[in-house]
C-alpha cells in the first residue's frame, strides 16, 4: 500500500515521537525511579567524578540523580522538534533520523552509566571507596548503540531534501553595469527559545559542577563561555552576492563563508531546511 503524503507525514511524526521522545524518556524515568529509591542508602556526599586513581569528586546525591533525566528531556525535545517538519513526501532526511536515534544512545549512556555509579555506592560509609565506573559507561554506550541501530530501521527510509524551486530569469547587463544583492538573516523566535533553553541547561551544569565538584568548575565555566560565544556569533548573518562572488559573514565577522566568483559554475534556487539538513 502506498501512503499519500499527509498519511505518511502523520506516521512519520508518530514514529519520531516514539523513537526520539518515548524510548529515551522511558529509559530516563526507569533510571530516575531506581535512583530515588536508592537515596536513603547512599553516603553523604556521594562520588560524582572518577579518574584513574578512583573517585576524586564528591557532591550531593540529588543533582546527580536528576541530571541524566534533564539532559535526556532537553535533547529529546530538540530531536523531535527538528523532525516535526518533514519533506513534502512526508519522510525525514538522514540528519533528522540521526538526531532521533542519537537521543536513544545518549539516554542509555547517561542513565545506565550514572544510575550504575549510584547503585555501586549503596551501603558505603565513605564515597571514596566507590569502585571505578568505566565499564558501566562503556556498557551504556554499547547498549545505546545497539538500541539506536535498531531504532534507525523503525523510522521510515530517509528522503532527499533540497528540491528545486522556480528560479528567476537571469538579468541581462551591459558591460559597464554592476549589481549586488545583500540580506541580513537572524535566528527565528523558536530557535532563539531553544538556544535560551540550552543556555539555561549549561548554566545549571556550571552551578551543579560548582557544588558537586568544585575542582572542575573552571572547565565548566570555559564551556559556558564557549557555548555563549558560539550562540551569539552564529545568530545573525549577512549574505552578499556581487562581483566578488558569494559572502556569508556572521555578526562578529567570523565564522564566514566566501565563494569567489571564478569558482561558481552554476546557480540554482532550492528550498533548504537548515535544522533538518544541517543540524541547525
Amino acid at each position: 500500500m502506498t501512503l499519500i503524503p499527509s498519511d505518511q507525514r502523520q506516521r512519520t511524526r508518530r514514529l519520531a515521537i516514539l523513537v526520539g521522545g518515548v524510548i529515551p524518556m522511558a529509559i530516563a524515568v526507569v533510571a530516575l525511579v531506581l535512583m530515588i529509591g536508592w537515596l536513603p542508602e547512599l553516603p553523604d556526599p556521594i562520588a560524582v567524578h572518577w579518574s584513574g586513581s578512583g573517585a576524586d569528586g564528591f557532591g550531593q546525591a540529588l543533582p546527580m540523580v536528576l541530571m541524566p533525566g534533564l539532559i535526556t528531556l532537553v535533547f529529546s525535545a530538540f530531536a523531535v522538534g527538528a523532525a516535526w517538519k518533514t519533506l513534502e513526501s512526508g519522510l525525514l532526511v538522514a540528519n533528522q533520523k540521526f538526531l532521533l536515534v542519537t537521543g536513544i544512545w545518549l539516554s542509555a549512556l547517561l542513565n545506565i552509566g550514572i544510575a550504575g555509579s549510584v547503585e555501586l555506592q549503596r551501603g558505603l560509609d565513605d564515597a571514596r571507596d566507590a569502585p571505578d565506573i568505566g565499564w558501566l559507561m562503556l556498557a551504556g554506550a554499547v547498549i545505546g548503540l545497539v538500541l539506536a541501530a535498531g531504532a534507525w530501521f523503525i523510522l521510515p527510509k530517509a528522503g532527499i531534501a533540497s528540491d528545486p524551486v522556480d528560479a528567476p530569469e537571469p538579468l541581462t547587463l551591459a558591460p559597464t553595469e554592476r549589481i549586488s544583492w545583500s540580506r541580513s538573516v537572524r535566528l527565528s523566535r523558536g530557535v532563539i527559545l531553544f538556544v535560551s533553553a540550552v543556555m539555561l541547561v549549561t548554566v545549571g551544569t556550571v552551578v551543579f559542577t560548582a557544588v558537586a565538584a568544585p575542582e572542575a568548575v573552571g572547565f565548566a565555566l570555559v564551556t559556558l563561555v564557549v557555548v555563549s560565544l558560539l550562540a551569539v556569533m552564529t545568530s545573525w548573518w549577512t549574505v552578499t552576492v556581487d562581483r566578488r562572488g558569494l559572502r556569508a559573514v556572521s555578526a562578529f565577522g567570523w565564522p564566514r563563508v566566501v565563494i569567489p566568483l571564478h569558482e561558481i559554475r552554476e546557480v540554482n534556487a532550492i528550498q533548504v531546511s537548515p535544522t533538518a539538513e544541517f543540524g541547525g
